[in-house]
């Protein structure tokens, strides 16, 4: 952990504002700021009462402020980390990720990872109406809030209706765009199942977590216009930077 420099002592800055109170606004500023990263851990507190020149009481008592206020969370025996930013998910018939983001003034991007041609095990020929050992595409994606991964996703489409749409989605990086290619002009989703599960190699790797540490898994069924099945995506989502939300309405 790379300590970043601080003046010797905060005494001759203190005035009449306590010093836990100079502590907390400068880790404040510095989580704003972006020097340090949601789920980073900060320095102990002994490194930084020796960086503000303050007893480690000091540091204890500015930690525990900046924990209530949802700037960092505390980890027995890890330490203290940059609290990552949630994205509340809400689960709906016709509720998108990218719109979320989008009224919350955040960044999304879906990346395209991959794609290939497989044969429809039993779960995914029920989900997609196929005959087992039926064709569709696989499309492999991340999605990234604010440059942060927090979804891997393997969405699978029915063959021959979608044929090259792994080429669209690429391309725009919009699923509801390339599907509009394909005549599909509006759709809703149909099934949610949300389940737990860990992490393979792969996954892994791309949201930078632990294979130990469990994920949400949503498997998702989007149905068109006429309720024929045209998509279904399962979603492993980073639990640290998720809250899925389901709105009950009479």
């Amino acid at each position: 952990m790379t300590v970043r420099n601080r003046p010797s002592t905060l005494y001759t800055r203190r005035g009449a504002t306590s010093l836990w109170r100079i502590v907390v606004d400068s880790i404040r500023k510095d989580i704003t700021r972006g020097t340090y990263k949601p789920g980073e851990r900060l320095p102990t507190e002994t490194e930084l009462a020796a960086i503000f020149g303050v007893h480690r009481n000091t540091v204890r008592r500015a930690f525990a402020v900046l924990k209530e206020r949802d700037y960092v969370r505390i980890e027995q025996g890890r330490g203290t980390f940059v609290k990552e930013r949630i994205v509340h998910s809400r689960l709906g018939p016709r509720t998108r990720l990218t719109a979320t983001l989008r009224d919350l003034h955040r960044v999304g991007e879906r990346r395209f990872i991959g794609s290939a041609r497989v044969r429809a095990d039993k779960d995914l020929a029920r989900d997609l109406h196929l005959s087992q050992g039926h064709f569709a595409r696989r499309v492999d994606t991340l999605m990234a809030v604010d440059g942060i991964a927090v979804l891997v996703a393997s969405s699978y489409f029915p063959l021959p209706r979608f044929e090259g749409i792994e080429t669209f989605i690429q391309e725009t990086g919009s699923f509801s765009e390339a599907w509009k290619t394909f005549g599909v002009l509006d759709y809703r989703r149909f099934e949610t199942r949300i389940s737990a599960g860990l992490l393979s190699q792969a996954d892994s790797s791309l949201l930078d977590l632990p294979r130990r540490q469990p994920v949400i898994i949503l498997t998702n069924i989007n149905v068109d216009a006429e309720g024929i099945p045209i998509m279904v995506s399962r979603n492993r989502l980073a639990p640290q930077y998720q809250e899925l939300v389901i709105r009950y309405t009479e």
